[in-house]
């Protein structure tokens, strides 16, 4: 029983982040990301680290090693999207 919780936690966080990529804030759902991004513009690497580590604890098996690329993927999606940000439009 435990590990379906930590699975759907894992599951629940991947959807979050991969909606947090593209959402548009003119929609209905947009107030909720807005107010993700404004607890802290790193929300979706948090979400990401706990999906990661959800899925460790997770149901064994293929699902498990499906859950941590996905959240890995998404994690370093927004890595390098927040890199990009920081360091590459600094002025010269």
């Amino acid at each position: 029983m435990r590990r379906n919780i930590f699975s759907v936690i894992s599951i629940l966080s991947l959807m979050i982040t991969f909606f947090m990529f593209g959402y548009d804030s003119t929609k209905w759902y947009g107030s909720f990301f807005n107010f993700l991004y404004d607890l802290s513009i790193f929300t979706p690497l948090v979400l990401g680290g706990l999906g990661i580590i959800s899925a460790f604890l997770g149901i064994k098996g293929d699902i498990r090693m499906v859950l941590i690329v996905l959240n890995a993927f998404l994690l370093f999606l927004f890595l390098g999207a927040y890199l990009i940000g920081i360091y590459g439009f600094q002025n010269p």
